[in-house]
């Protein structure tokens, strides 16, 4: 096997799984969010708020048990349900 081919083929693989995870990012998953109003609706309560869904992942940030409790009541007073 040549060298010069099996980097051409990796730099060749590396191009399309960034095009790919590109296309997922800002293709599809824009998509799902537009798709269905449950995910459509805390989208734009996410952006009203201004809340950053990214801090979920650090449980021992203060705004983020501030958030989710105020995500948590404007959802379930949209939809009538009762959330624990």
């Amino acid at each position: 096997m040549d060298k010069h081919n099996s980097l051409a083929r990796r730099l060749a693989r590396f191009i399309l799984v960034i095009g790919l995870a590109l296309t997922i990012v800002y293709g599809l998953l824009p998509l799902i969010t537009k798709s269905f109003s449950i995910t459509r609706r805390m989208a734009v309560s996410l952006e009203n708020t201004e809340i950053d869904p990214s801090r979920y992942y650090y449980t021992d940030v203060e705004q983020v048990l501030e958030s989710e409790l105020y995500l948590r009541s404007v959802l379930s007073k949209d939809n009538g349900i009762k959330q624990n």
